[in-house]
């Protein structure tokens, strides 16, 4: 089937896919946000007339079906209560509700999102939390709130605003500060050969501001913009039952005893003609960055830079294009001394080597090759909405 899923340290991106698939049951416009965005913004859009990036204002149609709606002379709100159900390997299952609750104008047009959850996770304990999704400019504006607590030590919080709007989304603007708080991180070692008996737990705190400039050519296909960013990272023991802490079979880690606070400036480039941000099925998608890191950890300042170029392809083939064949190659490339291992390349996760958990391999260098065929499965026709579903 087509992955909806996450690892659990990014419960901004499990609750944009679920908003996403509310939109979906209530056969809403999928035109979202622009990019391959980061964990908690909402889904991205399908293409228009304004570019491969989809600046439309995402629209919500007058008389949406149940399961709840109403509307007024000003506009329009539907609330779709969800159950919430995800899996990962470091955290296990989470599960509960989550009820986006959008607002329209009668025209259709979605101006935002709110969305409630409460979970559950046998390691993090309830997790209580919203999301909050605001839309301007034919959505060459917008920005969101997400604030996530647990009843033990998980938290997380951010707030991400993007402005594609001005010259008419030549230019972009993009500001993000997140505070993070993750009981089910993992260790294993450092290098290829790191063992699975190895595994250790601990609790990753993290805190990041990052501002973005850059610049859209070609009908938003290639864009290149530059970035500054300043994380803190911190370690303490976590919240995995039987499970060894980090900090003692791997006193050494780089970084792990005193943490690290590093400043980043990266220029960054893409080339992008996925005909979907979200599950694209057709197109390319190329980056390339150069950074150079300054850890301002006291006693260990330090000069190190990284490079990374990504590679992926989609084409639809078969009946009627509904099997797709993804390709993706990626090579990150570290230098310099003092790296801490939260800084270092790492696979594993969501987002790269989906067999593991999140932080399975750290190195200096890392380098990752799939091919994935995916096969249509069924189509199925659910609220007078047409989906289809493939077996990766």
């Amino acid at each position: 089937m087509r992955k909806w899923g996450r690892e659990k340290g990014q419960p901004g991106l499990f609750g944009g896919i679920l908003i996403h698939a509310a939109m979906f049951l209530l056969g809403l416009s999928p035109a979202w946000g622009a990019g391959m965005v980061p964990p908690g913004a909402p889904p991205a859009p399908v293409p228009t007339t304004l570019g491969p990036q989809g600046l439309s204002f995402p629209t919500l149609p007058i008389g949406a079906p149940p399961p709840f709606s109403y509307s007024t002379p000003f506009d329009n709100t539907v609330v779709v209560p969800l159950p919430a159900i995800g899996d990962s390997y470091n955290s296990g299952v989470t599960y509960g509700t989550i009820v986006p609750i959008l607002y329209a104008k009668p025209s259709g047009r979605i101006t935002s999102i709110f969305a409630p959850s409460v979970m559950y996770n046998s390691y993090m304990g309830l997790e209580s939390g919203f999301r909050y999704y605001r839309y301007y400019k034919g959505n060459l504006k917008r920005w969101h709130v997400i604030a996530i607590q647990s009843n033990s030590i998980m938290n997380f919080y951010e707030f991400h605003y993007r402005d594609l709007s001005m010259d008419n989304g030549r230019y972009i603007v993009d500001v993000r500060v997140k505070d993070f708080k993750n009981p089910t991180a993992r260790f294993y070692g450092i290098g290829p050969t790191s063992s699975f008996g190895d595994q250790s737990n601990f609790t990753l705190a993290t805190t990041s501001v990052h501002g973005t400039f850059g610049e859209n050519f070609d009908d938003q296909k290639v864009r290149i913009w530059f970035m500054e960013r300043y994380r803190t990272y911190g370690a303490s023991p976590g919240q995995v039952p039987d499970m060894p802490y980090t900090g003692l079979l791997f006193p050494d880690a780089p970084g792990f005893a005193t943490g690290a606070q590093i400043l980043t400036h990266r220029v960054n480039a893409t080339y992008d003609t996925r005909d979907n941000h979200l599950i694209p099925s057709s197109g390319t998608y190329a980056r390339i960055f150069a950074e150079l890191d300054n850890n301002m950890t006291p006693g260990q300042g330090s000069l190190f830079d990284r490079f990374d170029a990504e590679y992926k392809y989609w084409l639809a083939h078969g009946s009627d294009d509904q099997d797709v064949l993804a390709i993706r190659a990626m090579v990150n490339l570290m230098n310099g001394p003092n790296i801490p291992f939260f800084a270092m390349s790492m696979l594993g996760g969501a987002y790269s080597l989906e067999g593991f958990g999140t932080g399975r391999f750290y190195d200096y260098d890392a380098s990752l090759f799939n091919i994935e065929e995916r096969i249509a499965a069924f189509d199925m026709n659910l609220f007078n909405v047409e989906s289809e579903w493939q077996w990766p």
